[in-house]
């Protein structure tokens, strides 16, 4: 069995090991929120608040022991930043404080902060650019601005991303950390692009240009190509279903298909273009 493991070990990516620590940590914290929402009215209030602090001192004892380096450190740390989260759902409802989610998601969001900067746990990060977001989506709403609500979760996911292309490329790993904040970015170009039209659609359709123009020129990988060529597919699908009345639905279907295509097969030449270069 420990031959089996050790070769089984061997054929895994290096990222896989921390990602199940992480999915473990997710899973028993959820195991936790469930038992104290089905118990919550035989619980007292030290008890509420008694379960996610003992258990965000035990994550802490974990990943001081631990070390923050290791691996079982990085999960305990980011055990950490979850029970803080679980500490202010308890807290929220305790004192019915918790009648809007912005306010929750902003209080988290700044306890996860610091507890990032000194862990240095990627993880960690990640989970506070997920409840930044979440934020900032929150807080919109239908009366907002919509050029205000693009500017903050374009700008937030933009300089998450920077960030972690920085770190990435001192450090000579690969970038794939950094698809998470690609995505909110292009999130953002899309909701600003798709539902709005002059400026806005082409503003959006610049950025995600821009970004694309960035991953080739710099040799980012065929992922980060990828997710921008299907950003820019989406704008431009949508011009194409608003705008094309030419021959009926057939021709806009045929038309879509092409771009489809074309923008694949640009994605793939780019990208054996490099690897050929290198």
């Amino acid at each position: 069995m420990k031959e089996f493991c050790a070769s089984f070990k061997s054929s895994l990516p290096a990222w896989s090991a921390p990602l199940c620590g992480v999915t473990g940590a997710v899973l028993f914290l959820a195991g936790i929120v469930c038992f104290v929402a089905y118990n919550w009215a035989d619980l007292g209030t030290l008890y509420k608040f008694a379960l996610p602090l003992v258990g965000l001192l035990a994550c802490a004892l974990g990943a001081y022991i631990k070390g923050l380096e290791s691996a079982a450190g990085k999960v305990f740390s980011f055990s950490c930043g979850l029970f803080v989260g679980l500490f202010w759902v308890v807290y929220g409802q305790v004192y019915q404080s918790g009648a809007f989610v912005y306010e929750f998601c902003l209080a988290w969001a700044l306890c996860l902060l610091p507890l990032a900067v000194l862990a240095g746990n990627r993880w960690l990060w990640l989970l506070w650019a997920a409840v930044s977001n979440l934020y900032v989506l929150s807080y919109w709403d239908d009366t907002a601005n919509d050029g205000y609500f693009f500017a903050r979760l374009f700008s937030l996911n933009i300089l998450c991303f920077a960030v972690s292309e920085w770190t990435a490329q001192r450090s000579g790993k690969g970038g794939w950390f950094s698809l998470f904040f690609l995505a909110g970015t292009l999130l953002a170009c899309l909701v600003h692009g798709v539902w709005a039209w002059d400026g806005a659609f082409w503003t959006a359709f610049c950025l995600v240009l821009l970004v694309g123009v960035y991953a080739w020129r710099f040799k980012r990988g065929m992922a980060q190509l990828a997710l921008c060529a299907l950003a820019l597919d989406i704008l431009l699908t949508e011009r194409i279903i608003s705008g094309l009345r030419y021959g009926g639905g057939v021709v806009t279907v045929l038309a879509i298909l092409a771009l489809f295509v074309f923008s694949a097969g640009t994605v793939y030449f780019l990208s054996n273009r490099g690897d050929k270069n290198e």
